[in-house]
């Protein structure tokens, strides 16, 4: 059974498209918006091309864009009338705006429902939360009770202390980011004590800026487990099963031992503004592969990089990687309402480790899943921690799949995925796109639109983009941390690029760093059949315009 965000019926989602075009010009008015093609062609010609089948429908939507249009002749001077200054420079005005580029984050809003997380990262700005906790002008005295008063009123809020579980999930995670902090600190001064690191001390420098992401961390750990209570996903399976790996001081030491050999080599290299060059050459693999990623160890072709990167990318994210990857599971569980999972086939793209995989199959164990890499040291990695899911939380289950875990490991490329059309039901995606290149990002969709079922989803997790965050001025320095591909992928709307793969845009998450999408592939019979007329909603879409032109007056 579908869920409801895809039963909208023929009037809905031409109201979508055509509300879009309302919406967008009015963020567009007060200077959030700019486009990179005319606002009135995206939504409102979709609606004629896709919905209306009578000349009356086609007039009645005509009317909606030429009400557009006014608008914008009204506001930017578009047409053959003047600019609203009498100097007849309407088309050069128009041409301006043209020019410009629409934000990710803004396109996103005429084209995604939004889920609750979206106006809230987008209005949360982490230095306001603890005003003063980096300032180092603020006596320490005052920064400690500052930051005592906010964690009190943030307890309050949360309701950490309103029940044992909610308890047990805070104390969890609040040590574990604290675990991280420590171990990222002990990885600047193993830096300075290998590489002699000249300047202000590690220690120093570390705690600038730390109010940042412990606030962000907090935020999104309530976010988390908000959507833990509202029955999205289950607790995360390390946090309850007892005797996990996680809690032996040897395991944790040497994961710890390795994280600091590498902290070490990496800052090395960052310093240095260079990689080492990677061991492995291969005609097999795509260029930008073979070029190497945040200055890592052997890129993704070893063993080494891939026993140490979860470690790492925990330490920089201090702890709140794995809640943010949760928000995949959101849209997932909406789909999956009603199913058989083990009547259902799922996809990973691109899943490294596969430590996200076993969050998958701990709320799904019966889900029969490909888990698919580039890698095969990373996918040798991601069969390992399947092992351990299984082992430590079914073991008596009869699963199917590499070691009775119900799961299938495959090497290919995103761009060039070895797998039928058609044959998935779920395909998701976390933590590629921001680095592909564009031309491999658009054929990541294509392939991921080509393999998915109709009827069946795509869920694309990745990196917060332009717009998303009101916070994120300066996001783009994350491509110095070699990622040469993020400036470009920051900018770059997804949207337009999975629906020129075919799929239709559903549901948008927001959580910290990081942004989920959803698309979805029309069934056969979902050619916009539902009952309903394209005048109803360009009646609405017209009301909208009109109520919007009355408040701006």
């Amino acid at each position: 059974m579908r869920t409801a965000t895809r039963q909208a019926p023929q009037e809905m989602k031409a109201l979508q498209l055509a509300v879009g075009g309302a919406r967008a010009t009015a963020a567009l008015r007060r200077g959030r918006l700019v486009q990179r093609r005319g606002l009135r062609p995206a939504p409102v010609q979709a609606v004629l091309e896709e919905i209306v089948t009578t000349e009356d429908e086609r007039l009645r939507v005509a009317e909606v864009a030429a009400a557009l249009d006014r608008r914008l002749a009204r506001d930017f001077g578009s047409g053959s009338g003047s600019n609203g200054n009498g100097n007849g420079n309407g088309s050069a005005a128009s041409a301006a705006a043209t020019e410009q580029v629409v934000s990710p984050g803004d396109d996103d809003r005429t084209r995604f429902q939004l889920h609750w997380s979206v106006d809230m990262w987008q209005s949360f700005y982490p230095s306001k939360w603890v005003e003063g906790l980096d300032d180092p002008n603020t006596p320490v005295p005052d920064r400690i009770r500052q930051f005592t008063e906010t964690l009190t009123n943030a307890v309050s809020t949360a309701g950490i202390l309103g029940s044992s579980e909610t308890a047990r999930y805070w104390a969890y995670h609040l040590s574990r980011t604290g675990f991280f902090v420590v171990q990222g600190l002990a990885g600047l001064l193993a830096s300075r004590a290998s590489n002699g690191t000249d300047g202000p001390s590690p220690l120093l420098r570390s705690t600038r800026g730390v109010a940042g992401p412990l606030t962000e961390a907090m935020l999104m750990f309530y976010q988390d487990h908000e959507l833990i209570k509202e029955g999205k996903y289950a607790l995360p399976w390390d946090m309850t099963t007892s005797g996990h790996r996680q809690f032996n001081p040897l395991y944790v030491l040497q994961r710890s031992a390795a994280f600091l050999n590498e902290a070490s080599q990496t800052l090395r290299r960052r310093g240095e503004g260079r990689n080492d060059p990677i061991w492995l050459k291969s005609g097999l693999l795509p260029d930008y592969y073979a070029d190497g990623f945040h200055y890592q160890t052997d890129g993704w072709l070893s063993s080494r990089s891939a026993k140490v990167y979860e470690t790492s990318t925990e330490t920089l994210f201090v702890g709140r990687q794995d809640a943010m990857q949760r928000g995949t599971l959101v849209p997932l569980r909406d789909f999956m309402a009603g199913k058989d999972a083990s009547q259902m086939t799922a996809l990973e793209v691109a899943a490294g480790t596969g430590r996200f995989a076993t969050y998958v199959k701990d709320n799904y164990p019966g889900l029969q899943l490909t888990v698919s890499d580039l890698s095969p040291f990373y996918l040798a990695e991601a069969r390992s921690n399947m092992a351990y899911w299984k082992r430590m939380r079914a073991p008596d289950a009869q699963l199917g799949g590499v070691d009775g875990a119900g799961v299938t490991f495959l090497q290919t490329a995103a761009e060039k995925l070895d797998v039928p059309d058609n044959s998935q039901d779920i395909v998701y995606c976390v933590y590629l796109f921001h680095e592909l290149p564009l031309s491999a990002q658009r054929a990541a969709a294509a392939e991921m639109a080509r393999v998915v079922k109709p009827g069946g989803i795509v869920i694309l997790t990745d990196s917060v983009q332009d717009g998303d965050r009101g916070a994120y001025q300066t996001l783009g320095n994350f491509g110095d941390f070699q990622e040469p591909f993020y400036r470009d992928y920051i900018k770059t709307p997804l949207g337009p690029m999975f629906e020129a793969a075919g799929l239709k845009c559903d549901m948008k998450l927001v959580g910290s760093s990081s942004k989920t999408l959803t698309f979805y592939k029309p069934a056969e019979d979902d050619k916009f059949a539902a009952a309903g007329t394209a005048q109803a909603a360009a009646q609405a879409a017209a009301q909208e315009v009109a109520v919007e032109g009355l408040q701006d007056e």
